[in-house]
């Protein structure tokens, strides 16, 4: 469940990660996401442009790495 500290979180992740070049959000990602982004084929969300898709994947991995 979303409260209005985790939004607020995520809102400032989300700004963050946007200012990052491609390059820099892809040495942000840790070596598990890498391989994530590096198998993306594409999705209804992100078409075919994994620069997007790298980029909520940093967000996320970002927001858990805030909970350890």
């Amino acid at each position: 469940m979303s409260n209005l500290v985790n939004d607020a979180i995520i809102d400032g992740l989300c700004q963050d990660v946007a200012d990052m070049d491609k390059v820099a959000v892809m040495n942000a990602l840790n070596d598990a996401n890498l391989k994530k982004v590096a198998g993306f084929v594409g999705n209804a969300k992100h078409g075919a442009n994994i620069v997007d898709f790298a980029r909520d994947v940093l967000v996320d991995q970002m927001f858990n790495d805030l909970a350890q």
